[in-house]
């Protein structure tokens, strides 16, 4: 998945979102360099999520603009966009809970699928193919994640752990350029967060860029190469993860002079 460097993977260029009276994002612009572990932190409310509802368009910008590498987004509808290279997990799992984990990983990869309904109707040679090819894909998925031997159970009869890492395998088997993680290490122990930190490592070695949330400073500070800091929608400081950790208006209103 080689990248041209001198074009970031992700553009926000002077972002703004309202809902009513609120603006939850207010003249953001960052860039994310291609192959590198960025974050976004802040305090909650801070406009985070929306700004990864923005990217997906599970939300609609009110001015601004996204581009990912040289195509804008954000004037795209939702559908549109995974199969340009983007794929995202969620605060709050979105599994099927009575579906194997299998089959919630083949449904990520469905997004590369050329099959028409037609021809899915009709059990035509070419999508039965396809099929094939989509349950292959997915279990080389689950056995990078070292977790193939849970592919025939039931997300609903495995740990929230795994769980975890099922919806990050779901994004990763439509194979993207951009993966967007919003609060991988929510629910974690320290263990399990060690665990998640070595996986986000082996994910960006294959060339994968990814976009981070977390409230987990310890994750943040270690993976990070560049961290935008976001308060009430807007950007109070970016900068690698030194500098932002000595940034006297991120200790004012997140990390605290302890953290510091």
């Amino acid at each position: 998945m080689a990248e041209n460097v001198n074009i970031p993977v992700l553009r926000l260029g002077d972002l703004s979102k309202s809902f009513g009276g609120l603006k939850a994002i207010s003249s953001l612009s960052l860039e994310v360099a291609p192959g590198s572990i960025s974050a976004i932190i802040g305090p909650n409310g801070a406009g985070k999520t929306t700004v990864f509802n923005l990217i997906s368009g599970l939300e609609k910008t009110d001015g601004g603009s996204i581009h990912f590498r040289d195509t804008r987004i954000d004037v795209m509808r939702s559908w549109e966009i995974p199969p340009l290279g983007i794929a995202r997990t969620f605060q709050n799992l979105r599994l099927f809970s009575n579906m194997t984990v299998l089959e919630n990983v083949m449904m990520g990869r469905y997004v590369r699928s050329r099959a028409s309904l037609l021809g899915c109707a009709l059990n035509l040679r070419g999508p039965r193919r396809e099929e094939r090819d989509i349950r292959e894909k997915a279990l080389q998925w689950l056995d990078f994640m070292g977790i193939t031997g849970l592919s025939d159970r039931k997300i609903r009869e495995i740990p929230f752990e795994k769980q975890r890492l099922v919806e990050i395998t779901r994004a990763l088997a439509g194979e993207p350029a951009l993966l967007l993680l919003d609060e991988p290490a929510a629910g974690l122990n320290i263990t399990e967060t060690r665990n998640l930190i070595d996986t986000i490592y082996r994910i960006r070695n294959l060339g994968i860029t990814i976009l981070v949330i977390e409230h987990d400073m310890d994750l943040i500070m270690e993976i990070s190469e560049r961290i935008s800091v976001l308060n009430f929608g807007r950007k109070i400081a970016e900068g690698g993860p030194a500098e932002v950790r000595s940034n006297r208006d991120v200790i004012a209103v997140y990390l605290g002079k302890e953290f510091a």
